[in-house]
């Protein structure tokens, strides 16, 4: 009869792959790997939404988002009154990217890495995209939806349209 306080190297490994290999199976390996960003979410009474002739903008109070206002800082907006979920990188002094925050390989959320001028997927596949959205890597992944953007006196505006 076998000792059951011990446990063979294979054993422990077969084990181990057998259950990694279940947790896998049960949502697409999204079980164990992250889906969210590390953009901070604005509060929505940093920024208002207006909409005309089939037009949307969001218009951020800067003075209300602090966070974005440091360069190499994002934020990012989901909202259910917009049909995208948007990360606002501040890429320089006053040059700001808006895009998607959605990876279009699996829906995961992509953040902004300043030192490299990328926003990159927080998922397994660790997709890259530059500021207007391409996929920069072997991919070939369709590109990141992005969104005009401008300053205004201490208003960000972005542009949607519906």
């Amino acid at each position: 009869m076998k000792d059951i306080g011990k446990v063979s190297r294979r054993e422990f490994i077969a084990t181990t792959a057998a259950v990694g290999a279940c947790m896998c199976g049960l949502n697409g390996c999204n079980i164990l790997l992250p889906q969210t960003g590390d953009a901070l979410q604005i509060h929505s009474s940093a920024y208002e939404i207006s909409e005309s002739n089939k037009k949307v903008e969001i218009i951020i109070d800067t003075g209300k988002a602090p966070d974005l206002m440091n360069v190499g800082s994002a934020v990012k907006i989901i909202d259910s009154r917009i049909n995208d979920r948007i990360i606002i990188a501040n890429t320089g002094e006053s040059d700001f990217t808006a895009l998607s925050l959605s990876c279009t390989h699996n829906g995961a959320e992509v953040e902004y890495k300043h030192d490299r001028k990328i926003f990159k997927c927080v998922s397994y596949n660790r997709a890259e995209f530059s500021l207007d959205g391409r996929s920069i890597d072997s991919m070939n992944l369709k590109t990141l939806k992005t969104y005009p953007i401008r300053r205004q006196n201490e208003k960000l505006i972005i542009f949607f349209e519906v």
